[in-house]
């Protein structure tokens, strides 16, 4: 059973885990503590992927010898040779007495083995330590390594009337600076992030992530324009998303039927387009997508809008996550709806926070319709 020192230590372990925010995919983050005799003598964790796991930082971090310690880390050790090697080797061969565990594996081939090898070598193991603060960090690594698929996450901010925007074709935002700030944080967590075209020529958004202390990040760009009628806009490479120091991170998906000509012309202004076999907005479609992104290593889609991509994501049931912020305040009848029923076609199974006068509901999509 876990004890007050088990938490401390472990919460510990839990904030040098979210130090890889963000820098870790596909990898998990995982943060690691190691303790001799009531003393912390090392700290780790991963801090991108191709470098040393956790509990190998954590022990060449060490300020004595990790002979006797116990070490507490968020997710239990792999157990395969990987290209940084199995840390449950690294741990029995540096002769510790414990293994503290967060979360045990998500991947039901490896779950519970780094366990059974700790116990065969004599080595004392615990499990569940603050187990759902640990499982909740990695939503996204546990989605992806049990469904070999991109987790994707919808997100929209909503009036408390239902409308996404206060005036349809103009520029709206519906909730404050602090859900403004938040959505930042998750930009810079998820592998790619998408926007429909219409959200491109009326916002012009960045897509990138700004947080106050942290050098601007971006994750690879989708624009999704089914055929690629961005190419007929004037001078169409004025867009950020086409223009800006990350612009060779952007792509415009289309379907497969899409006109040659306009292709051409996106690829003559050095822009890339992924073409899709099935129709756009189709299940299929999804399907491919995501089998796409995976083989790329991409394991998450945060997708940000507009109406007509959210349409096509909720026809589909293709959303696995939401952030739905809310605003208190009306955006009144003129204002474009978030779902066209007027309810949205999903539950949230997660949790709600406030952010100022809104409030932020996310979580698992449970599809009702």
């Amino acid at each position: 059973m876990p004890n007050n020192a088990d938490e401390l230590y472990m919460r510990r372990a839990l904030e040098l885990a979210r130090r890889g925010w963000g820098a870790t995919s596909p990898n998990p983050m995982v943060g690691a503590v190691l303790v001799k005799n009531g003393a912390v003598i090392g700290e780790g964790w991963h801090k991108r992927d191709g470098m040393p796991h956790a509990e190998i930082e954590c022990l060449k971090n060490a300020s004595e010898t990790p002979k006797g310690a116990a070490i507490y880390v968020t997710l239990e050790p792999c157990s395969t040779r990987g290209r940084t090697g199995a840390c449950t080797e690294a741990l029995v061969s540096a002769g510790v007495s414990a293994v503290k565990i967060g979360a045990l594996d998500p991947n039901p081939a490896h779950s519970g083995r780094a366990v059974e090898i700790f116990r065969k070598a004599g080595i004392k193991c615990e499990t569940g330590i603050l187990e759902r603060e640990c499982s909740e960090l990695n939503f996204i690594f546990n989605f992806s390594i049990v469904k070999k698929s991109p987790l994707v996450a919808l997100k929209y901010a909503m009036s408390s009337d239902g409308k996404l925007t206060s005036e349809r074709g103009k520029r709206t935002r519906i909730t404050g600076s602090k859900a403004a700030a938040d959505t930042m944080k998750w930009r810079r967590l998820f592998s790619s992030i998408g926007v429909g075209r219409g959200t491109l020529e009326i916002d012009d958004p960045s897509l990138t992530s700004r947080m106050e202390g942290e050098e601007e990040s971006c994750a690879p760009r989708l624009v999704f324009d089914a055929r690629l009628g961005v190419a007929g806009l004037e001078n169409f490479q004025k867009f950020k998303v086409f223009s800006d120091k990350f612009r060779s991170l952007t792509r415009v998906v289309c379907q497969k039927d899409a006109p040659s000509e306009r292709e051409k012309s996106l690829k003559s202004a050095g822009i890339t387009v992924m073409k899709i076999g099935a129709a756009a907005g189709s299940a299929e479609f999804w399907r491919e997508l995501k089998e796409r992104l995976y083989s790329e290593r991409i394991t998450s889609l945060y997708i940000e809008g507009g109406a007509g991509l959210m349409k096509s994501v909720c026809d589909a049931r293709a959303a696995d996550f939401a952030f739905e912020y809310r605003s208190p305040s009306a955006a009144g009848p003129r204002g474009l709806d978030a779902f066209e029923s007027g309810k949205r076609p999903f539950e949230i199974d997660g949790r709600t926070v406030k952010l100022g006068a809104d409030s932020l509901e996310f979580g698992t999509v449970k599809w009702t319709r």
